[in-house]
């Protein structure tokens, strides 16, 4: 993959995603960093025994991602 091929994926991700997400794993015991959306049907955000969870759309590897105590660290812009 060239330079100029890995820039138009980066920018093709950053189109796609409206923000970034973090949350501690503990089945791998370590923090993971996500892109993702909240555009698909099946998105949601609920409460449920003190913990916050959010299911999201994350386009980077095109599939669902459920997480508990997310951390949104960045949320883009809509101008």
């Amino acid at each position: 993959m060239t330079e100029e091929e890995v820039k138009q994926k980066m920018d093709d991700l950053h189109e796609k995603s409206d923000f970034a997400v973090s949350w501690f794993a503990k089945k791998y015991n370590k923090v993971i960093f996500r892109l993702g959306n909240m555009n698909k049907e099946g998105c949601d955000v609920w409460e449920k025994d003190g913990n916050k969870y959010m299911c999201f759309w994350d386009p980077v590897i095109e599939r669902y991602t459920t997480c508990i105590n997310p951390m949104i660290t960045y949320r883009r812009g809509l101008n």
